[in-house]
């Protein structure tokens, strides 16, 4: 057995960890995605036995044909913008961060739940660097999606814990489960917002409303599992709201996407405000998916695409604003954030997040269902 001594040097490894999308939008990639996705107990979170049935006989046999069609609508140079984005969101934070920290302590890489790189490289790469004795003392992992819940963050929680338990060498590792309250979350959200109100008054567009949209959920989840989305979603909602100064406070609106199943879902709906504010009258529409930071098959085809179609048909027009993707001060504010998380005192950590009065929370609505 051979020994390598120890590096005495400190290094932080963060692991930026996303979903991920098909291979290929080929119908056979995509099945594969989907059972994998679908598949996940955190994801459908009902009887595995009975989920189980359904996924294989009702779902994958005719779901991939179609989803294959709206993947093929944006896939572009050989990859999904999803993938692209991270990857350039990574390469630029890592740039941001050597500005920062030229000593090298604090190191960013990525990985994908569903595609490559996947946990396990990351971690190969970490214990590697254990062997040659350059140092790695701490792991901290960050899934990419801002507002914390378990169909999302806690499934990536599960692929760190799968891959620990083959393991040997423990890292000490954090988790950060949200960043929805952070400035620099909000701040670069509201900047890109203010940025497509003022091209579309240079069109001499001015918007009727704004509608912070956000990825769907099941009430019961909410209300009998009591999961953290649906404060998360408000918390992001109220603080955007007041911090774009370029529009009237009754312009926002606040709804809710993709829905799959015969569950009552979070409300309102996106698709059903949307065409409720064409009917009043209000035919402008700016739209911002304020649960990605890159942009993907919901935020391009399910909002961009199809939803801009139908808000024509009714007689509107739609303005999706893009996801923050690797957008420049997004990317050093959020290098900025990675840094102190890694190497600043508990007040710093403390003063990256707006807070919320109680005031503030007496205006959330209050979640039951309906039938």
């Amino acid at each position: 057995m051979s020994f390598q001594i120890p590096s005495f040097n400190r290094k932080t490894k963060i692991l930026l960890v996303q979903l991920g999308s098909p291979e290929n939008p080929s119908v056979s990639a995509v099945r594969k995605y989907l059972k994998n996705f679908l598949g996940d107990p955190r994801v459908v979170d009902i009887n595995p036995w009975i989920w189980k049935f359904i996924l294989n006989f009702f779902v994958l046999p005719f779901r991939p044909r179609n989803s294959a069609k709206l993947y093929s609508r944006i896939w572009s140079d050989g990859a999904f913008p999803l993938i692209k984005n991270t990857e350039t969101f990574t390469e630029s934070v890592r740039s941001a961060l050597l500005e920062i920290d030229k000593t090298g302590f604090v190191e960013v890489n990525h990985a994908f739940l569903l595609s490559n790189p996947k946990i396990k490289t990351v971690y190969d790469e970490w214990e590697q660097d254990i062997r040659e004795g350059k140092g790695a003392t701490k792991l901290i992992v960050l899934p990419m999606f801002p507002q914390y819940s378990e169909s999302t963050v806690a499934s990536g929680v599960d692929a760190l814990a799968a891959e620990l338990a083959k393991r040997v060498k423990i890292p000490t590792f954090e988790l950060i489960t949200n960043f929805h309250r952070t400035h620099a979350f909000i701040d670069n959200s509201v900047l890109l917002i203010e940025k497509k109100i003022r091209e579309l008054k240079q069109r001499n567009i001015n918007l009727d409303s704004l509608i912070i949209s956000f990825h769907g959920m099941q009430k019961r989840r909410i209300i009998e599992k009591d999961d953290d989305y649906y404060r998360h979603c408000y918390e992001t909602f109220r603080l955007i709201s007041q911090k774009v100064k370029t529009l009237d406070a009754d312009c926002f609106k606040m709804s809710f996407q993709s829905r799959f199943g015969s569950e009552e879902w979070i409300t309102p709906y996106t698709d059903d405000v949307v065409k409720n504010l064409v009917d009043e009258g209000n035919k402008e529409i700016a739209i911002y998916s304020a649960s990605f930071v890159a942009d993907c098959l919901e935020t391009l085809d399910e909002l961009g695409h199809e939803l801009a179609e139908d808000t024509k048909t009714w007689g509107g027009r739609l303005h999706p604003i893009n996801c923050l993707n690797s957008d420049k001060k997004w990317c050093e504010d959020f290098a900025r954030f990675l840094f102190i998380q890694a190497e600043g005192s508990a007040q710093e950590k403390e003063d990256l997040e707006y807070r919320l009065s109680v005031e503030d929370y007496k205006t959330m609505p209050n979640l039951s269902f309906e039938k």
